[in-house]
């Protein structure tokens, strides 16, 4: 046997239904953010040269590069996706009369394994002219004099500035050791550890990205 429901509860229930479904049918999806897109006016070769510093997280090491060379492609269009807009297609960490210098005078060599590499624009400051995006694809070989080789691997935050032309790179999170060889035990160099990375390149002719 069934007891009927007071009217009251069952006014109260309708009441609190009604609601919910008014309330829920005005509920409405946030929009979605719009992707940026970019133009490049004039698309070319430029040659960056800069320095470039890189630190090993965990043990504290600091590897010196304090001539570092790189061939630049811009993509000339408008409407573009951010990714690669601009393309790293060589790069030399100690050309001639260059060196890498790290700790307890360590010598290095560094070679890219992964090239082109791509600048990819993520947003734009109209006011100052300067573009935030990384570097991607980044891999490469380190190899010391004391016989230690390593890899890293990852991606590079990094800025490009209208106004002087300058690549700037600022990253604290994104770079790991790939792989190590025993050699690297003994600076206790593990594959996984972080590595940041700063640096700049003043490129020759300097170019324009802007978006929109």
């Amino acid at each position: 046997m069934t007891k009927a429901i007071p009217h009251s509860f069952g006014a109260a229930v309708l009441a609190v239904a009604l609601t919910f479904t008014v309330s829920s049918a005005g509920v409405t999806a946030a929009p979605q953010a719009l992707t940026p897109t970019w133009t490049v006016p004039m698309s070319g070769v430029a040659t960056g040269t800069g320095h470039l510093i890189a630190q090993h997280v965990q043990v504290g090491w600091t590897m010196n590069c304090d001539t570092v060379e790189a061939k630049v492609m811009a993509h000339h269009g408008s409407g573009m996706t951010g990714d690669g807009v601009v393309a790293i297609t060589s790069i030399a960490f100690a050309p001639t009369g260059g060196t890498c210098e790290g700790p307890l005078g360590v010598t290095m060599d560094v070679t890219a394994d992964s090239v082109p590499l791509k600048f990819d624009a993520k947003a734009y400051d109209p006011r100052t002219g300067v573009v935030a995006g990384r570097v991607s694809g980044v891999a490469v070989t380190v190899e010391s004099s004391d016989g230690c080789v390593l890899t890293v691997t990852g991606q590079a935050d990094a800025t490009y500035d209208n106004n002087s032309g300058t690549i700037a790179l600022d990253d604290r999170d994104h770079l790991r050791i790939a792989t190590v060889t025993p050699a690297c035990a003994s600076a206790a160099l593990k594959a996984g550890d972080s590595v940041t990375v700063e640096g700049s390149f003043d490129l020759t002719p300097a170019g324009v990205i802007t978006s929109p």
